[in-house]
């Protein structure tokens, strides 16, 4: 699978160059000393053997490093990195890939130069190509261009979820971090969609919404299994990253697997790894290279709510309206 038109020829010797030294990126450049993060810990007095279980599938946190304002290649490096992760696990279901994948987490005031339409555009079309070949669903962050926006104005941090039917939707990111002046350069969200994917209900959050107990709530309130979570978290808060993640996970005993951006960057070092937390709130993810590969088991939300205490009301009304959705 190629990606069209603006590929160049150096590109493919690019994203070999960048996947063979993916797994050493981390150790020449941020260590987990520097960054101040943590191994994935999953030890617990009798955890929940979730891959024992039957109808099990599995999810892929791709925490990788593109190139800024590399589009043709990052799609390449992502192409080579979902294919690999594919064959190595044959019962992978999803995969989410870090967010503003596709042009890179850093000088956001250029952002705007790469920006492309939802529905329309080049990472659209080669990641449901790549999506229906391998039967998968996909999310990935990119710079939306708002629907009649030009220039630097009206542009979105967002996120795809893609799978073999084509796009299934489009998320906004609500949380703008003012600190790095992401309010400045992009639009904020409002809609929060829930949508089956693959059999689970499916919903997506991007990076610092994660630090907002509201967001992966009214998802949960709404019925949804999964979150996949887009990331450009930076150092030196890579713990805060991985105890938001967990947290969200286990306040609503739900599913989350986010892919966190890797290296240097002018402007921020990441370093800190994307995993997949289960509905206790603990690591479920084993690492293959850079991508972290968890089982996920629909039903196990219900008995861990049992044993552990359901953090929902007992109808599991919806947190953002009070509509009933079980």
């Amino acid at each position: 699978m190629q990606a069209k038109d603006t590929q160049k020829p150096e590109d493919k010797e690019e994203v070999k160059y960048m996947m063979e030294t993916q797994d050493s990126v981390r150790s020449r450049n941020v260590s987990p000393e520097r960054a101040g993060h943590s191994e994935c810990v999953t030890g617990a007095d009798e955890p929940v053997d979730f891959a024992s279980l039957s109808n099990a599938h599995s999810v892929a946190a791709l925490n990788l490093s593109p190139r800024l304002g590399g589009v043709s290649s990052n799609l390449l490096l992502a192409e080579e990195a979902v294919v690999r992760v594919r064959r190595a696990h044959p019962l992978l279901k999803w995969v989410v890939l870090p967010e503003l994948f596709t042009s890179g987490y850093a000088d956001l005031t250029s952002a705007h130069l790469y920006a492309e339409d939802a529905g329309r555009g080049e990472s659209l079309r080669f990641f449901t190509r790549l999506a229906r070949k391998l039967d998968l669903y996909i999310a990935y962050g990119f710079p939306e261009r708002l629907p009649g926006a030009t220039g630097v104005s009206g542009i979105a941090d967002s996120a795809n979820l893609v799978g073999p039917e084509g796009l299934i939707f489009t998320y906004r990111k609500r949380h703008l971090v003012r600190e790095t002046g992401e309010d400045l350069v992009f639009v904020a969200g409002t809609a929060l969609p829930v949508v089956e994917a693959g059999g689970l209900r499916v919903a997506l959050a991007i990076c610092w919404d994660l630090g907002f107990p509201e967001t992966v709530r009214e998802a949960a309130g709404k019925g949804a299994d999964l979150i996949l979570a887009p990331a450009g978290w930076r150092d030196p808060f890579g713990p805060q990253y991985q105890l938001s993640c967990a947290a969200r996970a286990l306040d609503n005993a739900v599913y989350l697997a986010s892919a966190n951006q890797q290296g240097i960057y002018p402007e921020a070092e990441f370093g800190a790894r994307g995993e997949v937390y289960g509905p206790d709130g603990l690591c479920v993810s084993t690492r293959d290279g850079m991508a972290s590969v968890g089982t996920i088991q629909p039903s196990v939300s219900v008995p861990w709510r049992a044993r552990y205490g359901d953090t929902f009301p007992e109808s599991r009304i919806e947190y953002a309206t009070g509509e009933l959705v079980g």
